[in-house]
């Protein structure tokens, strides 16, 4: 595990605890409905109650970990609802980004999202695609100039994370999802503003539609690869 006493300079222990610890559940280290207890997380890290609070709050924030009165925290199931409404909301925040963007983006601009697909097209590891898929939506997002809703994006992207890391793979997401990034591409290479909503809105519709379906299809159970357990380690 990471150790707490070395990291990035500008970042405050509690931000740093609260990288480790969303890793460990994105990683599925820490699996859903597992208790987090704040002791056992102070002694492990080497800080105090007080920054365990501060991280599990974030991760609160966050949709990955729920905070029960009287009864500490526990990492959040998965939902089929969560994902849904996520999808939801990061259409129209999409669609608004892609309003801005479309007209400004440049030719760089496009190279640089063109080359991110194709090291995409080489790349099979979930972690490192996912890595690359972020950048790719980032480098399309950057000529909008819209910094608050490039922000929601990202936290929305965030709270997504570990159901594209848990499926991505399993449910053959990549190919569909490449063409999809080619056509939003196109659209933006064709300064087709309408149609870069609509493709962009496709891509998360389909992507959520089919974690979904899986969702519901298994009850969720397939996910729970251990019984919740208190964090002691």
């Amino acid at each position: 595990m990471v150790s707490m006493s070395v990291g990035i300079p500008f970042k405050s222990v509690s931000e740093m605890l609260t990288d480790t610890l969303r890793e460990a559940i994105l990683s599925r280290e820490l699996v859903p409905g597992e208790v987090l207890r704040q002791r056992s997380l102070a002694q492990r890290y080497h800080v105090s109650e007080v920054v365990v609070r501060e991280a599990l709050r974030s991760l609160d924030g966050e949709g990955l970990v729920q905070l029960e009165r009287r009864r500490g925290a526990r990492v959040s199931n998965l939902s089929a609802d969560e994902i849904d409404e996520l999808c939801e909301i990061r259409i129209l925040v999409e669609h608004a980004i892609t309003r801005h963007a479309v007209p400004r983006c440049t030719a760089h601009d496009l190279r640089d999202a063109e080359q991110l697909l194709r090291a995409m097209d080489e790349e099979r590891n979930p972690v490192k695609w996912l890595a690359l898929d972020r950048e790719f939506h980032h480098s399309l997002y950057r000529p909008g100039q819209r910094l608050r809703l490039n922000k929601m994006a990202t936290d929305l992207r965030q709270m997504l994370e570990r159901y594209l890391r848990f499926f991505l793979g399993s449910l053959h997401m990549f190919e569909p999802a490449q063409k999809e990034h080619r056509d939003i591409l196109e659209a933006y290479r064709s300064k087709n503003v309408a149609l870069a909503k609509k493709c962009a809105g496709k891509h998360l519709r389909r992507t959520a539609d089919t974690i979904v379906k899986h969702l519901k299809a298994h009850g969720g159970l397939d996910i729970h690869t251990e019984a919740p357990r208190n964090y002691t380690r």
